[in-house]
């Protein structure tokens, strides 16, 4: 019987000079094993080893590596990684608690986030690693090494199969904060108590875990939603500066055919107790009714002309129900349609109007609004806008205000976790405006810059601002909502100042996506074109 296991592990006691220690790694670890345990996986945690020893590399690689290959068929694995990391050749690695100042060069003496040889062996059904350790820079409210630049541009095309997915706590460019015991929360946060210390992506995984107990199985997608928005939430009530961490999944299959976490153990239901034989029935009536009785008196022919009669009758009565039923009706839509419109059917009042959609150029992109979000095709002008501009999409000399990075936070994904042979890949950029009132950002060529590289590689292979074949995109955020530009890539190489780029296409192999714009974070997400 397929089974649901995890293994935590965590780097806490780091000896190392310039390594502060991680203390609250044990007790992150410790929740999240009690409300896995609870959600029905079988637990491993390792946040300290036995008479004292560290947690050292090649106790986490035989670890991970037998808990992969000692998975039953068809199980589900969770794994996660807490502790420093480190970014280097392309590589991720986990520090461990044992390593040296002398070690040279540095990672040499880490763990590998790799262990693609034992995925391909595992035959296990899904395997989702959480990466806790995406840290860079040692400061007082942050996890990393000094010196690490990025985070997360590792290899991953041989690991990006259908059953696996890495977490990573943040993306490039970003620390993966913790909470202290002085820190004070701006208001209370639901689920935490005062002088708590956590890891604020280790808290929020338990957290989304624990909450949505009974309420069947999370998939990746929702998963990572709830997840960024705990950690958004947390980072918030903290006060911690600068932006909230933002989560990167890497996977090569749609997030939301992956679900890894259980449903919930449902609710005892009362059952018949077994010991005592049910109630008899009461027996059935053999007398016959009043109508029975009174269809008798007749003879048969009577009594079938009767039955016609009834029948038709009450066929009439229907009938008539209906029809005053869908006069009814008729009446109250164009009440409504009357009391929106003024009373002119054909006018649309001065607070709509009817507009086109975004002019979808076929060359890059399009513009779209946010799911949920009214309908392009009626929506309400905004005192600053003229009603004939579309919805989504504005003036240079508009007053709406401009997104900026502290009410707003960007993001891009790709359509598609992987494209076949002359599939062209497509990507969203999007913005979210969490602020009450609408504002206007470009997200153009030129000022959301895309760039497109070869995992491994680090100069792009094509980049949106080097030609760019349309100007500004300037569209209007609506407030506490989205708005999304799609841009399509026709797979081939692009070159500074409309230069003449190499011929041919683009190879096949894993690709990274990042998203560049003026006073805002790096984001970046990952896709696959697959060989012929």
């Amino acid at each position: 019987m397929a089974r649901h296991r995890a293994l935590l592990i965590g780097a806490s006691d780091y000896e190392m000079p310039g390594v502060s220690p991680l203390p609250f790694v044990p007790a992150d670890l410790a929740r999240l094993g009690s409300v896995l345990g609870d959600r029905g996986f079988d637990v491993l945690v390792v946040a300290a080893r036995e008479g004292g020893k560290q947690v050292s590399r090649n106790f986490v690689d035989g670890q991970v590596t037998g808990f992969l290959r000692r998975a039953g068929r068809d199980d589900t694995l969770l794994v996660l990684l807490s502790g420093h990391g480190v970014h280097a050749g392309g590589r991720d690695f986990l520090v461990p608690e044992d390593i040296q100042e002398d070690t040279h060069p540095f990672e040499s003496g880490c763990v590998a986030i790799d262990w693609r040889a034992h995925l391909d062996e595992t035959p296990a059904a899904r395997v989702v690693f959480l990466i806790d350790a995406c840290r860079e820079g040692i400061e007082q409210s942050s996890m990393g090494m000094a010196g690490v630049r990025q985070w997360g541009r590792q290899k991953t095309s041989a690991a990006l199969r259908r059953k696996v997915a890495f977490v990573y706590a943040c993306s490039p460019g970003q620390y993966a904060l913790f909470v202290r015991p002085r820190d004070t929360s701006a208001e209370p946060v639901p689920g935490v108590g005062p002088g708590e210390t956590f890891s604020i992506f280790s808290r929020s995984v338990s957290d989304v875990v624990a909450a949505h107990r009974g309420t069947g199985d999370l998939d990746l997608r929702e998963f990572q939603q709830s997840v960024q928005d705990r950690v958004t939430e947390l980072h918030r009530a903290y006060r911690k500066a600068g932006q909230p961490q933002t989560l990167r999944v890497v996977t090569d299959i749609p997030a939301g055919d992956l679900r890894f976490l259980p449903p919930s153990p449902a609710a005892e239901r009362p059952r018949p107790d077994r010991s005592t034989p049910p109630a008899a029935a009461p027996p059935r009536s053999t007398a016959p009714s009043a109508t029975r009785t009174a269809m008798t008196a007749f003879p048969e022919p009577v009594r079938h002309r009767f039955r016609r009669i009834v029948w038709r009758r009450r066929a009439l009565v229907t009938l008539l129900a209906l029809g005053v039923l869908g006069a009814v009706v008729w009446a109250i839509v164009t009440a409504v349609a009357d009391g929106r419109d003024g009373g002119d059917p054909t006018a649309h009042g001065p607070g709509s109007t009817l507009s086109a959609a975004p002019d979808a150029s076929a060359s890059t992109s399009a513009a779209t609004p946010s799911k949920g979000s009214p309908s392009p095709t009626k929506s309400s002008a905004s005192p600053s806008e003229s009603p004939a501009q579309p919805r989504t999409t504005v003036s240079g000399g508009s007053t709406l205000p401009g997104c900026t990075p502290g009410t707003t936070a960007l993001s891009v994904r790709s359509v598609h976790n992987s494209y076949g042979p002359g599939e062209q890949p497509r990507m969203e950029i999007t913005a979210k405006n969490r602020s009450t009132a609408d504002c206007k950002i470009d997200l153009g060529p030129r000022k959301a810059v895309l760039a497109l590289s070869k995992a491994g590689e680090d100069q792009p292979l094509w980049s949106s601002d080097d030609c760019p074949e349309e100007g500004r995109q300037l569209l209007r955020a609506p407030a506490g909502d989205t708005v999304t530009r799609v841009v399509t890539w026709d797979r081939k190489p692009s070159a500074a100042d409309c230069a003449s780029s190499s011929a041919g296409s683009a190879p096949s192999g894993t690709y990274l996506a990042e998203l560049s714009a003026t006073g805002f974070p790096k984001v970046q997400t990952s896709f696959v074109l697959r060989a012929a």
